[in-house]
């Protein structure tokens, strides 16, 4: 990714500056693909899925995305609406002269992406959703009703948006990755998924079994730029989420008939994904997408590092026939 591309910064509307990864689209009749990380992560977290797509023809952007990498990192909680960051990235792009694209989300990702559905349709070719699914607006959104609708599959966003969570997530990150990338992605639903359980796994200091598809050098790298770009503004995607419910105003102002998703739309469930579980995803999709895929990939929330070449030709399969 780093010896193809060009690591370049806008400033938005907002005033943030914008760091992100590109290829321009050198004009083949191939649409431009923009890849949408999610947390802890950065835009080289999509390296394999960049590399791959850019060598077939495509233009591909990758941002790092508000609170992470190159880009700003504000702490101001308002600042992570979903409205804001999608129009983030909507002029990044059109920065770049970028006017559609395919657009691939991941975690956290997700969320700006399911934006552009309903605020810019105009500028989606298709879009694909990686593990986590379509967020439709939601004017009465609260955690406690999504934990309750979905088994308490998030009862870690109450850890990640408290006053703690920064410093014990820097005291003690062989722990924190440890959890998050573990060995046996079945440990979520005893350490992560409960409510309390992240944060008294990091109070002990606990360290679960080295996850198989990292070197200790790409770990390494990883925590490097985790810890160096800070902690706190990742963790304000939460913050606003929970504390704040600062997107129900928002939400309240898209009509509903922008809440279907009209265009070509791949869903991958990543089958052993214990918080963004598969049977959930595939049930939410098959209610808004009218004209959707679902592929199904056997690997943990990280599929990305864990089985890049079956995601790369799974995403291929799809962008080749729009």
């Amino acid at each position: 990714m780093e010896n193809i591309s060009h690591y370049k910064t806008c400033k938005s509307k907002r005033n943030f500056t914008y760091g992100y990864w590109i290829v321009p689209n050198p004009g083949q009749g191939k649409p431009s693909i923009v890849l949408l990380h999610g947390f802890p992560s950065s835009s080289l977290d999509w390296d394999a899925q960049f590399t791959y797509f850019a060598k077939k023809g495509y233009g591909v952007i990758a941002p790092d995305l508000l609170g992470y990498g190159g880009t700003d990192k504000p702490l101001d909680i308002d600042a992570y609406r979903a409205r804001g960051l999608t129009q983030d990235v909507v002029d990044v792009l059109d920065n770049e002269g970028i006017d559609t694209a395919v657009f691939i989300g991941h975690d956290c990702g997700i969320l700006p992406l399911s934006r552009m559905i309903n605020l810019y349709p105009e500028k989606i070719i298709a879009s694909v959703f990686i593990s986590f699914w379509y967020l439709p607006p939601d004017p009465d959104f609260n955690a406690e009703k999504l934990n309750a609708a979905i088994e308490s599959s998030f009862g870690y966003w109450e850890f990640f948006s408290s006053d703690e969570a920064t410093d014990l997530i820097k005291e003690n990150i062989d722990s924190f990755y440890s959890l998050v990338w573990p060995k046996d992605p079945a440990i979520w639903k005893t350490d992560l998924v409960p409510k309390g359980k992240f944060k008294e796994w990091l109070e002990n200091n606990k360290l679960g079994q080295q996850y198989p598809y990292w070197t200790d050098e790409k770990k390494k790298e990883h925590q490097a730029r985790f810890l160096e770009t800070g902690v706190t503004a990742p963790l304000r995607w939460y913050t606003g989420r929970v504390k704040t419910l600062q997107d129900n105003g928002d939400d309240a102002k898209i009509p509903m008939d922008r809440y279907k998703i009209t265009h070509p739309t791949l869903f991958i469930a990543t089958l052993q994904d214990y918080v963004c579980l598969p049977e959930v995803g595939t049930a939410i999709m098959k209610s808004y997408a009218d004209n959707l895929e679902i592929k199904e990939i056997d690997t943990s929330h990280w599929v990305m590092f864990e089985k890049p070449d079956d995601l790369n030709e799974t995403l291929d399969e799809f962008i080749s026939k729009l």
